[in-house]
């Protein structure tokens, strides 16, 4: 599917973005505070926007965190990262599926308030069918190997 090819090239390519927090933060050294109804998102690119709450997810031993909203028919096809990653569901319902093929039978939807931790090397394979924000922090770098690499 080329939206899912597409979407998850533009999460890996706007991971790279997330360093420094954005306007409508207060900062002070340690600090930072995000107003809810003021969350700086970025413009929706393939059905999800995107938004760096704290850290740089491409930085060695640097905590992160950020938030993504998709809408229905976002998927990540199976992958695996080198640190844990974790997932905190804010709204909506996430399907989340272990193993290195794409299996919508033996994933497990999860809604607002789950947290769900991917170990490292571990395959898993997520999507939506309705809009949804997940908010994932952990130590950089995050970086995404998919099993079967997207075509170009």
């Amino acid at each position: 599917m080329n939206t899912t090819i597409a979407t998850a090239t533009t999460i890996l390519a706007l991971s790279a973005l997330g360093s420094a927090p954005r306007a409508h933060a207060q900062v002070t050294p340690g600090n930072v505070f995000h107003p809810g109804d003021a969350i700086p998102w970025g413009e929706p690119d393939n059905g999800a926007r995107f938004v760096a709450l704290y850290g740089d997810m491409t930085t060695e031993g640097e905590p992160f965190v950020f938030r993504l909203e998709v809408q229905p028919g976002f998927e990540i096809r199976p992958h695996t990262h080198p640190n844990t990653e974790h997932l905190t569901v804010l709204s909506g319902r996430f399907f989340i599926g272990l193993g290195e093929t794409m299996d919508k039978e033996d994933a497990t939807a999860y809604g607002p308030g789950s947290y769900i931790a991917i170990a490292a090397g571990v395959p898993a394979y997520m999507w939506a069918e309705e809009e949804t924000v997940i908010q994932v922090h952990g130590v950089g770098p995050l970086t995404t190997e998919f099993i079967t690499p997207p075509e170009r």
